[in-house]
């Protein structure tokens, strides 16, 4: 545990509030802060002003991949610091996605895609990839090396909570509008009429509509078209708001969320998620079951050691925490998560995913609270400390000790192909950041402390 840690997460006897001024120097977010500069800095200035964080360290495998809910909690991360360079930093940002919008190569109907290519590659295979975020023609590089070319709400949904934030900094109106184009396609594209309502997942890569609806996407669309309501004034956002909490309501099972509907007439019990539980409880806020997060305490906790299949850990080592789902724990550890990526670890800690418990721990409020959200955050820090998980970013040296790990090893997420890494990671540092500062990403913001 480091020194001074209990007033860097504000978990005095004061309260939460007041110890984020002094949590804004304290090292390790510092630190956090530094990794973000080095991931958004990784291909700049050979490619233009424009640009997006590099989603992960190069030793991942994902090479020069900036995905755009990383991109969004980056800039919910900079701003929650409050810093003129952080903030600089933040409208970087969303002048990239704003442009994103407008330079699509197929699209101009304000959707954004699941990621971008930032920056040039030669991949293992040969391919070459001379670009960075904008092409030569002045369209930007959608998509990257694995084709996540998609459109998911709740990308959507992050990005233009982050761009309504820049709007009330008084940053530009454009922000503003460059979020209702958001909510706009969501609403155009992908509101569901089945039973049980809400809001689909997106659409693929081809641009067919994806028939899952979600309960984490539809709890960010719920704050999303709720903060909406509050900018534009206009009622619609409100009914679109409560459209997509009645589908979060809905998915209650008892004891947690189920994790969303495949058909949208029956709820997917299984698997059971940790964001399904963790989101709608910062989203909804005092409308959510709070329930969840017990269930997450008492069943998707897990902890990795060297031992474990396909661990990543040395001797001696271990690590607890979260696990993404229940069935991450059911993993075959002698299948491939992805084609071409690691074998799954099933006992994998994601760390994302206890930055997440420990900010809707703070936000419930609850008796022994405080104390496992500083259990879960204390545990961050000494993983940004203690795990390297790659030491370049676009060839360039990102130096030990500066942003965390996705995972403790490869965790397959238990649903379709797809996991985390144990390679450093801007959205699960910018989570980390988030909770340590005691500021809820899907809450509209409030001027930081003095």
């Amino acid at each position: 545990m480091l020194a001074g840690s209990a007033a860097l997460f504000g978990l005095t006897a004061v309260g939460v509030g007041a110890g984020r001024a002094a949590a804004a120097n304290h090292p390790a977010l510092r630190a956090g802060y530094r990794f973000l500069d080095t991931a958004m800095d990784v291909h700049y200035p050979a490619y233009g002003e424009l640009r997006l964080p590099q989603s992960y360290t190069d030793e991942a495998g994902f090479y020069a991949s900036a995905y755009t809910a990383d991109a969004a909690l980056a800039a919910l991360a900079y701003l929650a610091d409050g810093t003129d360079a952080s903030v600089a930093r933040a409208k970087t940002i969303g002048d990239s996605l704003r442009y994103a919008q407008e330079h699509d190569p197929a699209y101009r109907d304000g959707r954004l895609r699941e990621s971008y290519t930032v920056g040039p590659y030669d991949n293992k295979n040969g391919v070459v990839q001379a670009n960075g975020f904008v092409q030569p023609d002045g369209l930007v590089n959608a998509g990257n090396v694995f084709d996540h070319s998609g459109s998911v709400t709740g990308d959507q949904a992050l990005a233009g909570l982050a761009l309504l934030a820049l709007a009330r900094r008084g940053l530009g109106a454009a922000y503003g509008t460059a979020a209702v184009a958001l909510g706009d396609w969501v609403v155009a594209n992908c509101s569901s009429d089945s039973r049980l309502g809400g809001f689909r997942a997106g659409v693929d890569r081809a641009g067919a509509a994806l028939t899952r609806t979600d309960t984490a996407h539809n709890a960010v669309l719920a704050a999303f078209f709720g903060q909406l309501a509050a900018f534009t004034g206009a009622k619609v956002w409100t009914e679109r708001r409560d459209k997509a909490t009645a589908f979060v309501t809905a998915m209650w099972q008892g004891t947690f969320y189920a994790s969303g509907s495949y058909d949208g007439v029956l709820a997917a019990a299984f698997p059971v998620t940790t964001e399904a539980q963790t989101v709608p409880v910062l989203a909804l806020r005092s409308t959510a079951r709070t329930a969840g997060l017990d269930y997450v305490t008492s069943a998707l906790t897990t902890t990795d050691a060297s031992a474990s299949p396909n661990s990543v850990l040395t001797a001696g080592q271990t690590a607890t925490g979260v696990t993404f789902s229940d069935w991450s724990r059911q993993a075959d550890p002698d299948q491939p998560i992805e084609p071409g990526l690691s074998r799954p670890d099933p006992d994998a800690v994601w760390y994302a995913g206890s930055a997440q418990l420990a900010a809707a721990l703070l936000s419930r409020g609850g008796t022994g609270d405080r104390t496992a959200a500083f259990t879960h955050l204390t545990a961050l820090v000494d993983v940004q400390a203690r795990f390297v998980g790659g030491r370049t970013a676009g060839a360039k040296p990102a130096p030990t000790g500066e942003g965390l790990i996705a995972a403790s090893g490869p965790l397959h997420t238990g649903v379709a192909e797809s996991g985390y890494y144990p390679y450093r990671h801007v959205g699960t540092t910018a989570w980390f950041l988030l909770a340590a500062s005691g500021r809820n990403p899907y809450a509209l913001d409030r001027k930081p402390p003095v």
